[in-house]
């Protein structure tokens, strides 16, 4: 068994989803609502989030690899699944073997897709400059494609006060009125979990009459993590349920004197007599050695500081006297690293990153636990 385990919350997933879609344009039906899946669903298991997803009526999903995409075919039949990396030499035949819809980045790729005569998606750079087609290029000389959707990414939707975004819309605007013409029945989609959460998340860059043809890309919103990098927003923190709780074991409590030093490089004095909670969870499970000397762990109401370096497969909390005579901590017992008491945003801030990054570092070896009501 391992000392680390994280606990998914299936659930708390289904509701978030539920919510995020009620957002979106048009309060869209969970059919249009797409699901992004990659990095094996934000480290928390593309197999059981996928599954679940599919149970609430989601039909659509974002991969960033071929490989990804087998994988989901293979549990999910009968979906939609979108290829963000788009159609290669190398992946063609995966592509067409397992209806995998490429999102088109190049005309390279593109007429790579064309003579497959299948459905593609396009992703049109509208600002972020990192993949797809310039907004400003000449879409009519493209080669004939199946083209079913057309989407863009925001560069800076976290930030919902931004002025980027309006500007970004209007191009997609330009881009999907031409390419209308030639595709009359094609979606597009714009928003992801930040953008659905904003004031504005109802409206898309789409006139009204034309919004039931938005497919919305939720992300990490699904996974309970607030996208917003002005975390007071008010929607993220009031609709977003916790999903993901990370926990590790207790491995041994030992009472120490003052002067003690703890861990490699002896980065932590112990200034008064206490006890010291050895901890089976390191950076090799995804715990960011910047928590060394910063961060904490909950336990029974106590948020503890790890205290010393934290090693490849421990870290150390500190019991000061006073929480010492009143914490009942033992061999045996499980904290929580993340969770509803202490916010995966804040692990990241502390450790100078994000969520997506704490989530998709998750170790291999950490214990995949995920559990739900349905049908209790």
């Amino acid at each position: 068994m391992s000392s680390v385990r994280l606990q998914v919350n299936l659930d708390a997933l289904a509701e978030n989803f539920h919510k995020l879609r009620q957002r979106g344009a048009q309060s869209m039906p969970a059919n249009m609502s797409a699901a992004v899946v990659k990095a094996d669903g934000y480290g928390l298991g593309m197999h059981v989030v996928a599954s679940r997803l599919y149970q609430e009526g989601c039909r659509r999903f974002f991969v960033a690899t071929v490989a990804e995409g087998v994988q989901v075919r293979t549990l999910l039949p009968d979906v939609y699944i979108y290829v963000l990396a788009g159609a290669t030499r190398q992946t063609l035949g995966d592509l067409k073997a397992y209806q995998l819809t490429p999102v088109l980045n190049t005309h390279q790729q593109c007429e790579l897709w064309s003579p497959t005569r299948k459905p593609a998606a396009l992703h049109i750079d509208t600002g972020m400059h990192r993949l797809g087609m310039s907004w400003d290029d000449d879409l009519s000389q493209l080669p004939a494609l199946q083209l079913e959707l057309l989407m863009t990414h925001f560069a800076r939707a976290d930030e919902w006060s931004d002025t980027l975004r309006s500007h970004q819309t209007q191009r997609f605007e330009s881009c999907f009125a031409t390419l209308r013409e030639r595709h009359p029945d094609i979606l597009a989609s714009l928003n992801n979990s930040a953008a659905v959460l904003t004031d504005q998340g109802k409206k898309v860059a789409l006139p009204q009459s034309e919004q039931e043809g938005c497919v919305d890309r939720l992300g990490v919103g699904l996974y309970g993590v607030n996208p917003h990098t002005q975390t007071d927003t008010p929607a993220a923190k009031q609709l977003l349920a916790n999903v993901a709780t990370l926990e590790a074991e207790v491995m041994q409590v030992r009472r120490v004197r003052a002067g003690a030093t703890v861990g490699y490089g002896s980065t932590h004095c112990v200034s008064g007599s206490g006890r010291l909670v050895t901890i089976g969870a390191g950076y090799a499970d995804g715990v960011p050695r910047l928590l060394s000397n910063k961060g904490h762990v909950f336990f029974q109401g106590y948020r503890l500081p790890i205290v010393g370096r934290i090693s490849m497969d421990s870290l150390v909390v500190e019991l000061a006297d006073e929480t010492a005579m009143t914490c009942e901590i033992d061999e045996g017992d499980w904290v929580e690293i993340f969770g509803p008491h202490l916010s995966v945003e804040e692990v990241a801030s502390q450790a100078q990153t994000i969520a997506y990054e704490i989530f998709t570092g998750l170790g291999s070896r950490v214990q995949r636990l995920s559990y739900s009501q349905q049908g209790e």
